[in-house]
Formats: structure tokens, sequence, C-alpha cells
């Protein structure tokens, strides 16, 4: 394909006009922002296809109860606060590939708790866009470090680097008008804003044709639209500054076609100020084995079948919003117009002030003859009647029931004062019920994040690195990784954990009744279920008599774990350790802690066991294994020792014990033949 049918293709692909149907969507989702953040009071100009504020008196009050944000909070706290489980499955049944699998999940968990959980505040964010605009995405790509993502022209993708899923906004996105599934466009285009510096010195070009940022920087727009509008709800506020455009800043479109034909493995083209920067046979996620996947995955709240763009939930719940402000407004109105009434005064009155019973009060004084005999007239104003209130709360239930929250169940409100317990959970499993398609739905687009995130690692991570997980009992493990530990393993499976209570404190009541009916048998002589049985109580924090013990051991381990190939047996402080002099025959120690003869060796013993037999004990280097085991076998010599030692001394008090006995019944016995 010529480089000019290229450009041509693209500037097809992202011109606005093109897309009327996109547009309008634009719209929409500018209107339900607004309304999320407050600003209720807007109309769209056709003329100017843009937004302003209602021509309404600035003495005239604008309330706004919010149920817009309401809805968005309690849908989006029952989506995120689901439980799920992450797991990948193996490819065979052989070992290598089950402890592949294992790697896979642990690589996962490594890169949800990566720049202090960055993962979890995207997710909220593509939640968040999706009950707005109905539409979420979230983009997964490899990234250099401390620079975007890159592909070479040998079609490999540079490295070293990580993979990063980052929320994408609908407002950037441009796809084909076939199809009602991101999987099933025939490409995807996609506009960011890149400073220029960046640009010219990654691409070697000079950025000649500059686009207007304002088309694709919907965050300025939006804030100059506040300006406008004001969050005061007054008149609005110039700005000059937001007017400026910031010269520094150019539009980088990226495209990536599907795989076809005659380009097996896709194509993925990048232009900046017209000029074509990059055009590669291959997509940022490389194809493999058929398998092919847009770096976009799109989440979906409210489908709508046979059209891409998914209708949002807020989209119903304009129009009771709207009549809820117009009764508040009227309602304020009225109000204010209760507390100053509208006094007619006739003609030569007079108003005075006084001083009387210790308020200031105005009478009114006036000549009866002068005025004719008319008298003042005050109208004290008439309230508003009940109607109005009803209509109101009739506006309520009925975004309650557009939302899917009848009577505000899932926010945790009894539907009336006398429902038991067990009527509000029936009806919040109902209510719930309603969301359960739409939450698998959300989860299952997640769970094509997490493959495509598995993929990249397989390609990135070629080097050993040491990766972080949280392991049983909330305990942090530390392990060796690289890419061929995952074996070709990126079967993910996300799995919503089910059970009979969800709340925490239904929870906590029914592990205490477990704990109390002895489910978990004696737990003073089992230390991990107990461990565990605190940390789902939420007493992850509470230390025991041997949690110092226990926390020594797993330091050594660390110790362990962190030493380099290179280094000696000696050159590990902290690890105890001895050897038998061949000369003379008996131990030295060659390795000193003086701190090891506090220790319990018990618990040493057991805590290194688990460590050894674990999956990431085989991954360290033979002299780290041989040191360890050989520290272990110490404290379990010691530990046998003092078994033996206790044993003796029981076996000494009971011979005592059966000793004094014969004594005192020999004694007897001589008595009574006396």
């Amino acid at each position: 394909m010529a480089e000019k049918t290229i450009k041509n293709i693209i500037d097809d692909i992202f011109n606005e006009n093109l897309n009327p149907f996109r547009k309008m969507m634009e719209r929409l989702w500018f209107r339900n922002i607004l309304y999320y953040i407050g600003e209720q009071y807007i109309d769209f100009m056709v003329s100017d296809q843009t937004f302003r504020r209602r021509n309404i008196n600035p003495f005239i009050p604008t309330p706004v109860d919010n149920i817009i944000r309401e809805y968005v909070r309690s849908t989006k706290a029952l989506i995120l606060n689901k439980e799920y489980t992450v797991t990948v499955w193996p490819n065979s049944n052989e070992q290598k590939d089950r402890e592949g699998a294992l790697a896979g999940q642990d690589i996962i968990n490594h890169m949800d708790g990566l720049n202090d959980e960055a993962f979890a505040d995207e997710k909220e964010k593509v939640v968040l866009w999706m009950l707005l605009t109905g539409l979420g995405l979230m983009r997964t790509f490899p990234k250099k470090q401390n620079d975007d993502f890159m592909l070479s022209k040998g079609k490999n993708i540079i490295r070293p680097g990580e993979v990063v899923s980052e929320n994408f906004f609908c407002f950037n996105l441009h796809i084909d008008n076939i199809g009602d599934s991101l999987r099933s466009k025939r490409y995807i285009g996609m506009k960011t804003l890149k400073p220029r510096e960046w640009v010219e010195d990654t691409f070697h070009i000079k950025v000649k044709d500059k686009d207007d940022p304002n088309v694709i920087n919907y965050q300025s727009r939006l804030m100059k639209l506040m300006t406008e509008v004001s969050p005061w709800k007054g008149a609005g506020l110039q700005s000059q500054i937001l007017s400026l455009k910031d010269e520094d800043l150019v539009i980088y479109k990226e495209v990536e076609f599907q795989p076809t034909e005659k380009k097996p493995e896709g194509r993925y083209v990048a232009s900046c100020g017209g000029e074509i920067v990059i055009d590669i046979d291959a997509m940022p996620i490389p194809v493999e084995k058929g398998q092919w996947y847009y770096t976009l995955t799109d989440f979906h709240y409210n489908y709508v079948p046979g059209r891409f763009w998914s209708d949002a939930g807020v989209n119903d719940l304009i129009s009771p919003q709207n009549t809820i402000n117009s009764i508040d407004q009227d309602a304020e109105i009225n109000r204010k117009g209760l507390g100053q009434p509208w006094v007619g005064l006739p003609q030569n009155a007079n108003l005075k002030r006084v001083d009387k019973w210790g308020q200031m009060l105005k009478v009114i004084e006036y000549d009866l003859n002068a005025s004719g005999g008319m008298k003042p007239e005050i109208n004290h104003g008439v309230p508003l009647p009940d109607q109005f209130f009803k209509a109101r709360q009739t506006a309520r239930e009925s975004a309650q029931d557009a939302s899917g929250d009848p009577k505000n169940v899932l926010k945790g409100q009894a539907p009336t004062a006398k429902a038991s317990g067990v009527m509000v959970d029936i009806l919040k499993e109902t209510a719930e019920a309603s969301h359960t398609p739409d939450i698998k739905r959300v989860y299952r687009s997640f769970q094509r994040v997490y493959r495509k995130r598995l993929i990249l690692a397989k390609l990135l991570y070629t080097e050993k690195r040491k990766i972080k997980i949280m392991g049983e009992g909330n305990q942090i493990r530390v392990r060796n990784f690289q890419a061929s530990d995952l074996r070709d393993n990126t079967d993910v499976r996300l799995e919503l954990s089910s059970g009979i209570v969800s709340s925490s404190a239904a929870q906590t009541n029914m592990i205490t009744n477990l704990v109390q009916t002895g489910m978990f048998g004696d737990l003073s002589q089992d230390p991990d279920t107990k461990n565990e049985i605190l940390t789902r109580l939420g007493l992850s924090g509470f230390e025991n008599k041997t949690s110092v013990d226990v926390e020594r051991a797993e330091e050594e381990n660390m110790r362990i774990l962190a030493a380099k190939p290179t280094d000696k047996a000696d050159k590990i402080e902290g690890i105890f350790l001895t050897m038998v002099n061949e000369e003379t025959g008996e131990e030295e120690v060659i390795n000193d802690d003086p701190y090891f003869k506090y220790d319990n060796h018990q618990i040493h013993f057991e805590t290194h066991r688990r460590f050894i037999i674990s999956k990431e004990f085989k991954t360290l280097p033979m002299k780290s294994q041989t040191v360890l085991i050989a520290h272990t076998d110490i404290h379990h010599k010691l530990y046998q020792a003092e078994l033996q030692r206790q044993m003796k001394q029981q076996i000494m008090m009971e011979q005592a014990i059966r000793g004094g006995g014969q004594d005192k019944q020999g004694w007897q016995g001589e008595g009574a033949q006396e």
C-alpha cells in the first residue's frame, strides 16, 4: 500500500464529519459528565454545537439534589466490591505446565501491586466512564522505562520495559462503523496528545503541520465549559488562560489493523503532523497461533444489540433529575416568599423602626383620613401544595427503579421502619441479581485485560527479576521470575467468589460461630489456621508470642533469597552456619549470629521447612539452597535435642512419682502387719 494511500486512510479514520452518530454520542457524554458534577442547568445549542448555561436570573436559586452521582457511586461500589480470583489454567497436566500456570498467577498479582496498586485506580476509572458514557476502555501495551511503548522496525518490542494497563478516554477513540463489538472492527484509531519535543526526538522528524489540540483535549473543553457555567451557579467567570492553545502539544494518531489474509500478523501505523512515523506489519500485542488482540479492551454496561456505542445508565435519570431540580427551585422561591411577606401600603403611609421588648420592629404609620379609609394589606404568601412534593417523591422513585435500586436497598437503606433484617437482605439480593449479568460482562472484559498482560509479560520479562506477591495468610512472598517460567500458559480465568453471606459483619458472625462450635479444631495446636481466622476477622496485625520468631525466620528466608550467586556462605549476614572440621571432627562456627541461641528452634524449623518445599526455593542458586538447608538442619538438630531432653525429664518425673507411691504403699503395708 502506497504511503499516500495510508495517509488518506488515516485522515478518513479520524475525520469527525464522517461519523455524525459519534458526534451525537459525544454530546451525551458531555451532558452526563456535567450532570454528574452538579452543573445541571445547561442547554445544548445546535447552532454553536456547544453547551451553555440557561438564562436564569442570578437571584433565582439553583439547588441540585444529585441523584446522578448517587447512582454512579452505588453502582460503582456494587461492581468493584465483588471478590474474584484470578486463575491461570495450565496447557497440560504436566508438572512444569502447572508450575508455569502458578507463575502466571504470581506475575499477575505482582503487576496488580506495582506503583502503589495503580491498576486498581485504573479499574475504578474504567467503571466510572462506563457508567457515565456507557463505554469504558482500558489499553494494555508495552511501555519502555520512562517512555511510551515503541515497536522497532524489525517488529520486535523494545526491551526492557513494563506491561501497563491504563484507562483510555472514549472521546479519543475512532473506530470502524461495521460491527457491534471491538473485536469485530477492522481497525481501531486512537488519538493522544504528545509533547512536540518527544515526537521530534523519537522519530527524528520536524512536525510541520500541527492539528488543533482542542479537537481532542476534552479536558480543556470541559474546563472551559465549567468556567462559563460557573461552579457557584451564578454568572460565568471570564478566563483568558483556557482559550490559549498549547504550542508544545501535538496530536499523535495510532491505528491498529486486525490480521488479514495478506497481513496475517496485522498492521500498526502511527502518524503525527500529517507524516507517517511508524508503519509495521505487526500488532503491538503479537499474534500467536491465530489469536490476536487489540491493545484496547471495551467495557459495556447497558449494551445495545447491533450497536457498538452503548447507552449509559445515567441517560435514564436525566428526566427525573430535571423534575426534581424544577420542584426544588420552586420550593426555594416559595420558602423565601413565606419569610418575606408582600405588603401593600396606602397613600401617605410611612415605615418607622422602633425598639420595643428588646427587638427592632417596623411600624406602619398612616393617616386614615388622608388614605381615604384604606388599611395596609399584608399577604403572607401561600405554601406550595403537597402535590408538588408528591411529584418530587415520584420522580425519585422513578429514578430508583430506572437505576435498578428500588427503595435504595443497595445503598443500605431499609425500605420501611418495620422491615426485618431478613427482608432487607432478600431485597438487596434481588436488586443485585438484576445487575449480575452486567457485572459478569464487566469481569469478562477484565479477564481479557489479564490475558493481554500475560502475553506481553511473556515477551517483556526476559531478564530475571524479583517479584513480590501476597501468599497464604496475607504473608509476603518474594520469588524470582522470568518469561520462560510461564511456558506459554496465558489462559486466564476470572471467577467471581460466591458465598452464603456477602457483608463483612455477616462473615465475621459466621466465622465466630464456626470457631465456637469447634469446626476448626483446637486452634492452640494449629497456629496457621488461627492466623488465617484472625486475618479474616480483620485482626491480621494481632501479635502473639510466636509472631516475633516467625518474623525473624522469614527475615532469614528473605536474606537467603536476596543473596547473589557469587556470595559465599560466610557472607550471608545473619545466617548461623557451622561446618565439621575434617582434622578435629568437631563442628566449627563459620558464620555466627549472636541471637541464634535465643531462637525458638521449632518455629524456625517449620518456617524454613515450608520455604524449602516451596516453588520459590527451586529458583535459588545451588549455594543459597545449600546454606538454607544446612541452617535448617541445625535448627532441627537442636529441636530434636530439646525434645529428647524434655522426654527424659518427663520419664524421670513419672519414675519419681511411681517410686514415691511404692514407698508409701510399702509403709502402709508394714503398719497393717504390725
